[in-house]
């Protein structure tokens, strides 16, 4: 009688503190009266993708453990009714972040929490149930499945193009034998470049409010979360917008967003994508790596520029290695820090993410590289045998996620 008593008196508690949050994160959302400043062409982009913003609850041992925002970008009809007269079930996938599903908050690595739940909210409507369908902790990603009676929207996901490279021009004179310009190598890529405009958008649980947030794209910005491949923006956002999408002008979903000092950080959809359908078809990714930090050539420092164009007058493509780790596989084929590689397995290498698209399935295998040396002003082939990353060594999230989940235990909050 006593234990039931106890357990009763635990739900009331539970049932108490959601009812408190919810309170709180409305309030909030009334202070700050969302979307008030945002001007009329983000709106109208929004508004082509806001059918597929959704947010996510999900709770383990019946206490909320984390909530964030998705996209929906899959639907297929399951089981039709009626002769396709459009009734039925359908399922829908939803691509977010893997904060959503990280259990214990307090370890060094990260683990999958146990008995865990997923609520997903819709633009109205009651939530639903969501089913873990996979994730990735490297690039904090999962997807979550739910099933409906109705068709949901589903967004269009748009590869970018980051890539501008030091590009010899005739049009220029003498004096300025180089010059910055975008490559056209790919129509089907949306080219980004920084100063862009980008929206970033989420979805509250409590009262269905779609969030937007614009700003431009950064080149320069950086942070602690140790991901090479994210990009970072001027969007000021808060830890609800964490797995929403960041969208261009025209309503399409170029990345996933993160949360880092205010402002949002994102994946872009280049990666984000093929890792959901590696999770679909073999339930986990394999990550090559090679111990070394990139950047991009119109990232680097002036100084830096300054010190390869008179080494190179001529270059046109590649990207900057500006730390080599001891011991790693790249340091093993003979790279250097302030080597830039040029090429790789014979492709013409333009900006960081493509380079991470050549060697995206090498784990285990060699890859070779032509890199430009400035210290010798020499072209140098070399050769790599890329290891298989550890999931003690996965990316940034790790400890991005210990701080958010310390913050949301200690205050009893989700912002």
């Amino acid at each position: 009688m006593e234990s039931a008593t106890s357990s009763k008196r635990q739900r009331v508690v539970q049932r108490a503190a959601r009812d408190t949050e919810d309170e709180e994160e409305e309030k909030m959302f009334d202070v700050r009266s969302v979307n008030k400043d945002v001007d009329v062409d983000s709106k109208i982009a929004a508004l082509k993708v806001s059918l597929s913003v959704v947010c996510l609850l999900s709770r383990t041992g019946g206490k909320n453990l984390c909530r964030c925002s998705g996209t929906v970008v899959e639907c297929e009809c399951k089981q039709e009714i009626g002769g396709g007269g459009g009734g039925g079930e359908f399922v829908a996938t939803i691509l977010t972040s893997a904060n959503l599903l990280r259990f214990p908050a307090y370890s060094r690595y990260t683990f999958l929490a146990p008995d865990i739940t997923v609520e997903v909210y819709l633009s109205k409507g009651k939530p639903l149930k969501g089913q873990v369908l996979g994730y990735d902790f490297h690039y904090n990603l999962a997807i979550i499945q739910i099933t409906t009676d109705y068709p949901l929207p589903t967004a269009i996901l748009t590869d970018i193009d980051v890539s501008m490279p030091l590009t010899p021009t005739p049009l220029l004179t003498d004096s300025k034998p180089f010059g910055l310009r975008p490559h056209t190598v790919d129509s089907s890529l949306f080219k980004l470049r920084g100063g862009d405009k980008v929206i970033a958008l989420a979805r509250t649980h409590t009262c269905h409010c779609l969030l937007v947030e614009s700003g431009t794209l950064s080149i320069y910005k950086s942070s602690g979360l140790h991901c090479q491949e994210l990009l970072y923006t001027s969007c000021k956002t808060t830890h609800v917008y964490i797995g929403g999408p960041l969208i261009n002008c025209d309503g399409e979903v170029i990345g996933i967003v993160f949360h880092y000092d205010g402002y949002a950080a994102f994946l872009p959809i280049n990666i984000a994508s093929r890792c959901m359908q590696l999770l679909k078809r073999d339930r986990g990714v394999c990550h090559p790596w090679l111990g070394m930090t990139l950047t991009n050539s119109y990232a680097a420092k002036a100084s830096v520029l300054e010190e390869i164009i008179q080494k190179f007058p001529h270059i046109s493509n590649g990207i900057i290695v500006k730390d080599v780790m001891k011991g790693s596989p790249a340091a093993h084929a003979g790279i250097v820090s302030k080597d830039i590689i040029v090429e790789c397995d014979g492709e013409v290498v333009r900006c960081s993410l493509e380079f991470c698209r050549m060697v995206w399935n090498r784990a285990s295998q060699s890859v070779e590289v032509v890199v430009m040396r400035p210290s010798s002003s020499k072209h140098v082939k070399l050769t790599m045998v890329a290891d298989e990353l550890k999931p003690a060594s996965y990316n940034w999230q790790v400890l991005f996620h210990l701080f958010v989940c310390w913050f949301s235990y200690r205050n009893a909050r989700w912002h």
